[in-house]
């Protein structure tokens, strides 16, 4: 698991010692990221997507002695944070959203949070292009063809890319959970 940014480290202990400030801090830095991901899951309901952003900041200011104490990147907790909570919000007031188990169509029906935590972790380790694809897919809800358009390619390019990177992201979580052996992915149907 790749280490924190020294911003994110300093950033995590003002969450801890003071928190008002850690958390305009926190807005600062990564608010404008945690509205846009909850407002692509909640684009109909503006006012819901600024309580799930508002929650998010709440959510890290309460784990940011755990997240210090792992040496967990914050980036992609606050991504898969935000995408989940706004996801739980959506369930609650209109149809249902995508899982994130479907971003791999390869894994458990039911992650645990570690399980979302690495996905999150590998998708923020991809090189680019292909991060920005699967962020841009499967974290901000865009289609193909919006992907596409804001990245200057074809429709089929990204889905090419999008199946590729499915495939290499489901080799990199079987091995960092310990299963990638052929034998597990068979017992698993995987």
């Amino acid at each position: 698991m790749p280490e924190m940014q020294i911003e994110d480290v300093v950033l995590l202990h003002q969450l801890v010692r003071e928190p008002e400030n850690g958390i305009r801090l926190l807005q600062q830095q990564y608010g404008g990221l945690i509205y846009r991901i909850v407002c692509r899951v909640l684009p109909e309901y503006p006012q819901d997507a600024e309580e799930v952003a508002a929650d998010v900041l709440v959510k890290a200011w309460e784990n940011a002695s755990s997240l210090l104490a792992d040496n967990r990147p914050l980036m992609p907790w606050l991504i898969v944070t935000a995408r989940n909570r706004a996801i739980d919000r959506r369930r609650k007031i209109a149809k249902p959203t995508a899982e994130l188990s479907e971003l791999m169509g390869i894994l458990p029906e039911h992650l645990s949070s570690d399980g979302e935590d690495l996905i999150g972790t590998l998708v923020a380790q991809m090189e680019q292009p292909d991060r920005e694809i699967f962020l841009r897919r499967y974290y901000w809800m865009e289609t193909s063809r919006e992907i596409g358009e804001a990245l200057g390619m074809n429709e089929h390019t990204v889905n090419v890319r999008l199946s590729r990177g499915r495939a290499k992201l489901k080799r990199a979580y079987l091995k960092q959970m310990g299963r990638g052996s052929r034998n597990y992915a068979k017992q698993h149907g995987i």
